[in-house]
């Protein structure tokens, strides 16, 4: 269903169709059709701006905010949240939920409210910058995502989904639909920190932490980064030396060392990558303490 076009705009000066299915099954149908001229919109946060910069021109936009099914989380086996979930919405449910606070976070210092207001958790991840908020907390809870095409649907472990620098493992007919979250087990307890120019700036670099202990041994964890690397990475270099040990502050300077020797930054209008080399072996410190501390507290 064609629903207009804008066009000579001062905002975007392409001109394109605007369609709004109320079903998966139609988006999909739709995207068959179309492909490559066309782009899945949500919130439109990161994408509009993209039109407007004229970065990318597609001729159909085709808004998923109307597919009831997108727009939930769900409990099961997993956690499913529905990729056109508002992150608003995110950071709501999870605020309570002590087993998923590096996601909660994440998504507090995530952008103003106004844009958390209209933005998606499932949009912050297929735009696939390297600085995207919600991407280290989901690494660290094992995150999932759920694809789907007119022939049907895959699931594919979120660090597989990034490829490049705003590029995923999307197929130009596909589109994400859910977030898979496990729900982490008990004595687990994660953090998220970045560092920032001023107020809701995109991150210079963040971590997200989820460590699962037993006394002062280090049962388990998980390290991810954003900001150091072509796409937000898990660091399982780090997490293999911390399995199974005893934790002192030796042993974490040492993590830090080996952390700095494991990524690989880029100089940036927001930052060097000397900075970022640093500031990841004095973030990790911070977000391992803060985890570790909750990892320790009474459910």
């Amino acid at each position: 269903m064609k629903e207009g076009t804008m066009t000579n705009s001062r905002i975007l000066m392409q001109e394109f169709d605007y369609y709004s299915p109320t079903t998966l099954p139609e988006a999909l149908h739709f995207l068959k059709e179309h492909g490559v001229e066309a782009k899945v919109m949500a919130g439109g946060t990161d994408l509009l701006v993209q039109m407007k910069q004229e970065i990318v021109a597609p001729k159909y936009l085709i808004n998923i905010r109307n597919i009831q099914g997108l727009c939930m989380i769900e409990h099961g086996k997993d956690l499913k949240v529905g990729a056109a979930v508002l992150l608003n919405d995110v950071l709501l449910f999870f605020k309570g939920d002590k087993r998923f606070r590096a996601l909660s976070d994440a998504l507090e210092c995530l952008a103003e409210v106004q844009v958390r207001n209209m933005g998606t958790v499932g949009g912050n991840l297929c735009n696939a910058s390297p600085a995207a908020d919600s991407a280290p907390p989901l690494l660290v809870y094992d995150a999932k995502v759920k694809l789907a095409n007119s022939q049907g649907e895959r699931i594919l472990p979120l660090e597989d989904f990034f490829k490049d620098v705003n590029k995923t493992d999307l197929s130009t007919d596909e589109m994400m639909t859910e977030i898979l979250l496990p729900y982490p087990e008990d004595g687990t307890g994660g953090a998220f920190m970045k560092t920032k120019r001023v107020g809701a700036d995109i991150s210079k670099i963040s971590c997200a932490i989820s460590v699962k202990r037993e006394g002062d041994i280090c049962l388990s964890s998980k390290i991810a980064f954003g900001s150091v690397a072509k796409v937000p990475i898990r660091i399982k270099a780090a997490e293999n030396a911390l399995r199974k040990e005893k934790v002192n502050e030796d042993l974490l300077l040492k993590i830090g060392e080996l952390i700095m020797s494991e990524i690989n930054p880029i100089s940036d209008i927001r930052s060097t990558a000397v900075y970022r080399k640093e500031m990841a072996k004095i973030l990790f410190l911070d977000v391992f303490d803060l985890a570790w501390k909750r990892a320790g507290e009474k459910k």
